[in-house]
């Protein structure tokens, strides 16, 4: 990887802008596509790796060439600057907030249907109602963290602005560091750091790719692209939701396959988190 009835979280928005963009049967199609990334963890990545490995892209006629960049901010603007063709980022706030400003960007498709965080406890804290007058660490203020706990804490009868305090603690690595000094009391976190958290002991309160039905993942494209190149973002979408099915019915085989084109990670780590992850990809493959 270079560094700088579809699914339920299909959007509307791909379906109606195909019908009302839709080119002449002759407009020709795009064979080579690029798509940034902004996490590098196997829950984002398998079903890409999977899609590419298995021969899916190329099945569809496409030859893929992943990108990794740091942060939802940079990735938006490759897309918008047309570096790339499609942008795989965490939450929808980014696109969101590019639409508010007059850019054309649209939601196509999302790897999961749930969110996909776990929140882990302090070990004083095991439950959602330990959390209540406590403080709960988020990335920042408005992050997709940040919005995905608030929902989870209104669900649970919890008010996130009198119940709790949402501190913005930054990514991971800073949060894993708040728990284990008993700066804070709860935290959302990947499916690879939690288990090495609950390995030292820090309890798991909810596993929120089971327990939260917000779509995370998605996958962003712009307007352009949709009316330009119609079946080429329809092939795309065909490959990775084939890639998805795959990653989520073969478990081992799965795994095999993303340390073999180039996944990282602990075999014992990688193996137990898949069965944290794995649960919030979509299973509407119609």
């Amino acid at each position: 990887m270079t560094k700088v009835k579809l699914p339920l979280a299909i959007f509307v928005s791909f379906v109606l802008s195909v019908l009302f963009f839709c080119p002449p049967a002759t407009a020709q199609e795009k064979k080579n596509i690029r798509i940034v990334f902004v996490s590098l963890s196997w829950n984002n990545q398998l079903p890409i790796h999977v899609a590419i490995a298995k021969g899916f892209f190329k099945d569809q006629g496409l030859t893929l060439e992943p990108i990794f960049v740091r942060g939802g901010p940079i990735a938006i603007t490759a897309l918008i600057s047309g570096n790339v063709d499609f942008a795989s980022v965490g939450g929808a706030q980014a696109p969101i907030r590019s639409n508010a400003r007059g850019l054309d960007l649209h939601i196509i498709a999302s790897l999961s249907n749930y969110t996909n965080y776990t929140l882990l406890g302090s070990k004083d804290a095991k439950n959602i109602e330990d959390l209540r007058g406590k403080t709960i660490g988020v990335t920042g203020a408005g992050a997709f963290s940040d919005f995905a706990i608030r929902i989870y804490l209104k669900r649970n009868n919890l008010d996130p602005d009198k119940d709790a305090t949402l501190r913005a603690i930054g990514p991971t690595a800073l949060r894993a560091i708040a728990l284990e000094k008993g700066l804070i009391a709860a935290a959302p976190f990947s499916a690879e750091d939690t288990i090495r958290l609950l390995d030292k002991g820090f309890p798991m309160i909810v596993n929120l790719n089971e327990a939260l039905r917000i779509p995370q993942s998605v996958f962003v494209t712009r307007g352009e692209m949709l009316q330009k190149y119609p079946e080429t973002t329809k092939r795309f979408l065909k490959a990775v939701i084939l890639g998805m099915q795959f990653a989520k019915h073969n478990k081992q085989e799965a795994i095999k396959t993303g340390y073999a084109s180039g996944l990282k990670g602990e075999p014992d780590v990688v193996n137990r988190a898949y069965d944290l992850f794995s649960p919030g990809y979509a299973t509407d493959y119609e």
